[in-house]
């Protein structure tokens, strides 16, 4: 059904040992083989939970094309090692229907179906979030991000907190740059199916400690895009303590009036 162990290419990828080096999408990988792993296999198999291992993880990755040890275990013998899932079978399957299936495609099914078995509503986002608060570039912080985000929408209520939590400590932005950082926060944070009214009232909070000018045009238009798509009742829980207050400027207050009692004239633009 897939190559025979000669035809593959002596490289980690191509043998059972390896695994990702991140629960995503990941650019390198460990050897499970490693006497160091042995305690973590459960949580990394089962889970793909990295967090009580993740100094060996940084320490022990390489990339996949690496060479093979002599330990090399040719990835085809997971098919005679492990059962495969009724829906595993169907997409090999599927795969030699198509004329495509080699020991790549294979593994890569194998992994596809592992990791639709895990349960992302409750994998721990501890790493995720120490590595969005030790980030020291924008792609680092970005990545962090996005990881959480790809979990909030997996109805991961820990990531959500976790990102929630991050942005209410953000100060007021100074650039674009870190407008537009806010924005992706909220775009990850929207994704969330939870009840959208404790967002609101942070988003609302976060505008009147935010000064209104050119740089921060972006995140008000943000937020109030986000309370034009929310429901009348969280848009008036939310907002209506902007009209009563002084801070905000007549066209600020008309957007909101224009939210909470929408009609065709020209208040639905920011400015």
């Amino acid at each position: 059904m897939t190559a025979t162990s000669d035809e593959l290419e002596r490289i980690c990828m191509n043998c059972n040992h390896a695994f990702p080096s991140e629960p995503f999408v990941s650019d390198f990988a460990i050897c499970l083989n490693d006497p160091e792993f042995e305690p973590y296999l459960d949580d990394l198999l089962e889970n793909q939970d990295f967090s009580r291992c993740q100094e060996f993880v940084n320490q022990k990755r390489f990339d996949w094309e690496q060479e093979a040890c002599p330990d090399f275990d040719p990835a085809e013998g997971i098919a005679e090692d492990v059962p495969l899932s009724p829906e595993l079978s169907s997409a090999v399957e599927k795969l030699a229907r198509d004329g495509q299936l080699t020991a790549e495609t294979f593994q890569q099914a194998v992994l596809e179906d592992m990791v639709n078995k895990i349960d992302w509503a409750n994998v721990p986002v501890e790493d995720y979030v120490e590595k969005l608060n030790n980030a020291k570039t924008v792609e680092a912080r970005e990545k962090a991000v996005g990881s959480l985000g790809g979990l909030i929408s997996l109805d991961n209520q820990a990531a959500f907190d976790a990102l929630y939590a991050y942005l209410k400590d953000l100060p007021p932005p100074a650039r674009l740059e870190e407008t537009h950082f806010r924005v992706a926060i909220l775009r990850r944070l929207d994704h969330t199916r939870s009840p959208r009214l404790e967002l609101a009232h942070l988003l609302v909070e976060d505008l009147f400690r935010t000064p209104s000018n050119n740089t921060t045009r972006g995140w008000y238009t943000a937020v109030f895009r986000f309370f034009e798509e929310s429901s009348e009742d969280i848009a008036k829980k939310a907002l209506s303590p902007m009209l009563a207050s002084k801070q905000f400027s007549y066209r600020i207050k008309k957007r909101v009036k224009g939210i909470l009692s929408p009609v065709n004239d020209e208040s639905q633009g920011y400015w």
